[in-house]
């Protein structure tokens, strides 16, 4: 068994016979049989201008046909890769420094730090604290063989953009009397149940951090749900225990693992106080990025007077000091030219056009959205598309959720959905509600109308 992400054998000289192994090296087989689903894992939504050349490259020589995919954990995937391509798609990703490593499998996942964390004025560097905690989570033994999948992330301003809400660990930095620190919220998570977080911590300190994560996963080690995965989330040990005996519990793991050992000391979160306070904001339909696209947000990362982060919304976020500055320089690239344009903020999971759990297409009514209300729906609000109950696009914490689910009609399988309103996008504990169930597309459509006006 593989305890520890070193052992994880990446890059693999073939594909894994065993599925625990190949999920721990991002591997998900597709509805289309002799084809895969490569994941890689991308600390913060950062990556270095090689690494977007390099992932340009993969896509043009091994999946001419697809583009890159953006996910809701700034992670990118792979799809349609061919069985015996795996191990040279895995070797030029770990020649840019790119890994696969634990992007998918009972396991801590992506850590997720909000774009605008070291780049906007006022909001603290929060990556190299994320990075020295997924540091200490690879070399931790049993890592890899949790109950389930571990999600954290790291917010650097009030507004939660990390969606702590959702996440077995999120940290909202927060200052006050002069010194920042972390609000913490754990415990949630979405799938075919959701249920949002609550409350652990109005306030710890940054060298806190560090030994509340791995406190959390020990304890969740220890009374996590290995017989049932559908149980098995550390909110669900959170629901057999119930919120005050579960955060008694935890609360005493922490004080004797901050205790154990000698953690690294606290120091104050640097935070830019002019900031690159700019930004274009770059929409990719269904997440979808072409080889083209690649090429030119490398040439943006190059630059020392910008920051190109991926977000969790299918965006890529470029920062600069000056709007002007910012345009310019994205519009010296044509393969940029259709996300710089504003448009309805969708955010579609790959649904039944590559995923063997989907039951809908979801780019079909993704692009229907897109198109019927260019101009007609807030830019604030998004519209998630799941094409299962997983709700793998966010959709019970959606602005505007859409689940695809399917019926029998004379026999034949039918796609529907279902419609849900009112969610906090992770940010605020608010799940959406559903409104309606089994709509046509056209139905779909009508309702999201009605909700415009």
């Amino acid at each position: 068994m593989v305890d520890r992400y070193d052992a994880i054998p990446f890059p693999c000289r073939r594909v894994p016979d065993d599925a625990g192994l190949a999920r721990l090296l991002g591997l998900y087989p597709q509805r289309q049989e002799g084809l895969w689903m490569q994941r890689t894992k991308i600390l913060g939504g950062a990556l270095a201008a090689d690494a977007w050349r390099g992932l340009a490259g993969v896509a043009r020589r091994y999946t001419p046909e697809t583009p890159l995919h953006l996910t809701t954990r700034q992670d990118i995937e792979i799809h349609d890769v061919a069985t015996d391509l795996i191990p040279q798609v895995q070797a030029t990703l770990a020649d840019v420094g790119v890994t696969c490593k634990g992007a998918c499998g009972d396991t801590p996942r992506n850590v997720t730090v909000c774009p605008g964390s070291g780049a906007r004025g006022g909001c603290p560097d929060l990556r190299p604290l994320a990075w020295q905690v997924r540091r200490h989570l690879e070399a931790t033994e049993g890592i890899c063989a949790l109950p389930r999948k571990f999600k954290i992330s790291f917010s650097a301003c009030r507004e939660a953009c990390g969606g702590p809400w959702i996440n077995d660990l999120g940290f909202v930095a927060e200052r006050r009397d002069g010194q920042w620190g972390f609000r913490v919220i754990g415990a949630g998570s979405l799938g075919a149940r959701p249920a949002t977080g609550v409350l652990l911590y109005d306030w710890i300190d940054p060298a806190d951090v560090l030994p509340l994560v791995a406190a959390a996963i020990d304890f969740f080690a220890e009374h996590g749900d290995r017989e049932n995965r559908r149980r098995a989330r550390l909110r669900h040990v959170r629901e057999r225990m119930g919120d005050g005996p579960f955060l008694d519990a935890l609360s005493k793991v922490f004080a004797a693992k901050r205790n154990e050992a000698s953690w690294p000391e606290s120091e104050d979160l640097p935070a830019p106080e002019r900031g690159l306070n700019a930004r274009a904001v770059l929409t990719f339909v269904n997440g979808n990025v072409s080889p083209e696209a690649a090429d030119a947000l490398a040439d943006l990362a190059d630059q020392e007077n910008l920051r190109v982060r991926i977000a969790c919304d299918h965006r890529v976020m470029v920062y600069g000091r000056d709007d002007q500055a910012v345009r310019s320089a994205v519009g010296e690239h044509p393969a940029l030219a259709d996300a710089a344009r504003p448009q309805v903020s969708v955010v579609a999971c790959p649904g039944s056009r590559w995923c063997r759990r989907g039951l809908a297409r979801t780019d079909r009514l993704a692009d229907q959205v897109r198109n019927r209300f260019a101009g007609r729906l807030d830019t604030r609000k998004t519209v998630c598309l799941s094409g299962c109950p997983n709700g793998c696009a966010h959709t019970r914490v959606a602005d505007i959720g859409l689940m695809g689910a399917q019926v029998r009609t004379d026999g034949k399988p039918r796609e529907v959905w279902n419609l849900y309103t009112g969610g906090g996008m992770g940010r605020t504990p608010a799940l959406a509600e559903q409104v309606a169930a089994k709509l046509s597309a056209d139905e779909v459509l009508d309702r999201i109308a009605a909700c415009a006006e």
